[in-house]
């Protein structure tokens, strides 16, 4: 919702952005598989996603770690976004557990149209990628779905006041232009992308 606010209150862009707040994708991505298959606006005619999830209260990063890294041409959007903060971008550590293929935006990304996934770095500013694993280990031990998962007033909100802004970046410059990222060749969704090129001009 701060999102959509601040893109509000930045004035209109030439392509249209929407904000999808999808449910139930523990259950098998039921909210997003719904959306995919009734899109508002024709998915052939949408230029990219941007997913966010799970951001973690860990502190300001010098990365943010990108699920499914090297996929598609929005990589260079995120690239020069996290330019403009000192940041860079580093692979998944663990691409054997597939979370590329078991978020929301997978159901977008099966119907061709270029989705990103970053998440919270994990070479914290303070205490570096040790600190960074040690937190995530914790999280995911102690409150991942679990009722202690939930609102905590000493929270430190500088890392992820930062990946906000990333994903403002990206999605302003995604909107503000009429360019169409694609797939990079080879990738498994560039052939379902391609099929729908002669409706986007």
């Amino acid at each position: 919702m701060a999102l959509a606010e601040a893109h509000a209150k930045a004035g209109p862009v030439d392509r249209t952005l929407i904000f999808l707040a999808v449910t139930a994708e523990e259950s098998g991505l039921l909210g997003a598989g719904y959306y995919g298959d009734h899109p508002i606006y024709p998915l052939e005619k949408t230029a990219g996603g941007v997913n966010m999830d799970a951001m973690l209260m860990s502190g300001a990063a010098r990365n943010i770690v990108v699920i499914g890294k090297g996929k598609s041409q929005l990589d260079d959007y995120l690239e020069k976004a996290l330019a403009a903060q000192d940041r860079v971008a580093t692979n998944e550590p663990t691409p054997e557990k597939g979370f590329y293929y078991r978020s929301d935006h997978f159901t977008l990304a099966k119907h061709g149209v270029p989705m990103i996934y970053a998440k919270n770095g994990d070479d914290l500013v303070e205490g570096g990628k040790e600190a960074g694993l040690a937190i995530l280990n914790a999280y995911t031990q102690d409150h991942y779905h679990a009722p202690s998962d939930e609102y905590d007033p000493d929270w430190n909100w500088e890392g992820v006041t930062a990946d906000v802004q990333l994903y403002y970046d990206v999605g302003r410059a995604l909107a503000s232009t009429a360019d169409w990222p694609n797939w990079v060749e080879g990738d498994e969704f560039r052939a379902i992308r391609d099929k729908s090129a002669d409706q986007r001009k």
